[in-house]
């Protein structure tokens, strides 16, 4: 396998985070009233329902976006943040295992597609064309991201697995990242999320992944058991699991969660 964009260590990325993050307070005098952590490829949505609370209830509100995994790895080291909003509700129950979870309501689903540039659709019409020789793909870290850990239970359910594996040469820390890679033509195709290809919808071409093999993922935002501002939080993750936000997800090209079980896969 040939990884031409190798990754930092997860703890490296995880205490880069958490400097920047402390830095950044003390460069604000800690303005914020809120601090959430959320998924990089939950951003888009999230500025524009930010921006609009913020207005609202005059509470501000600091986001740190980064893979779902190397949040998690920041807030268990410094038991700082107020909220937790990552790409698959599996941190947040990895969270609450240990205690750290006050509360959480869901917000959207979280749909893989496979991501095909527009240059390449007459070389990949399906998933299982992901494993023809010299198609060049790039894959999610399943110990930095969400969709990492989805893209590596879809390959494990395919008898093509192997094949698959071997056309990789990234791997990638974001869904951004992956999202960049394919509409830049770095790329043939990647797994990644259906609201991220959407964004790239002129130079992305969405292609569904068999029901056999994938279930959406549920994003989903919590309190986290150490915030010192437990109504405000409690506050924004009642907006951001009201209507009004659910609209903008689905704005952005996120699902509904009844709708994507309804769907399963299909972009």
């Amino acid at each position: 396998m040939n990884n031409r964009f190798p990754l930092m260590p997860d703890r490296v990325l995880a205490l880069i985070i958490l400097f920047t993050l402390i830095f950044g307070w003390f460069a604000t005098g800690f303005s914020a009233d809120l601090l959430l952590f959320a998924g990089a490829g939950l951003r888009q949505p999230t500025d524009q329902l930010v921006e609009t609370f913020q207005k609202e209830t005059g509470h501000a509100v600091s986001v740190t976006y980064a893979g779902s995994g190397q949040l998690m790895s920041c807030i268990l080291a410094s038991g700082q943040g107020d909220l937790f909003m990552p790409g698959s509700v599996f941190y947040i129950e990895k969270l609450a295992e240990m205690e750290r979870i006050d509360s959480f309501k869901t917000v959207a689903a979280h749909t893989a597609v496979v991501g095909v540039n527009i240059q390449k659709t007459n070389l990949i019409r399906s998933f299982d064309d992901l494993a023809r020789p010299g198609v060049r793909l790039a894959l999610g870290d399943p110990k930095a991201m969400a969709l990492g850990k989805t893209a590596e239970t879809i390959l494990s359910r395919s008898p093509l697995k192997e094949e698959i594996l071997k056309n990789v040469v990234v791997y990638g820390a974001t869904v951004k990242q992956l999202a960049m890679y394919v509409s830049e033509g770095d790329v043939d195709a990647s797994i990644i999320g259906r609201a991220d290809a959407f964004q790239f919808r002129d130079r992305i071409q969405m292609i569904p992944i068999p029901d056999a093999y994938f279930q959406p993922e549920t994003v989903a935002i919590a309190v986290l058991k150490g915030t010192k501002h437990r109504e405000a939080a409690s506050r924004f993750r009642d907006f951001m699991a009201s209507r009004q936000g659910i609209s903008v997800f689905d704005h952005f090209g996120f699902l509904p969660v009844a709708e994507a079980k309804s769907q399963g896969a299909r972009p």
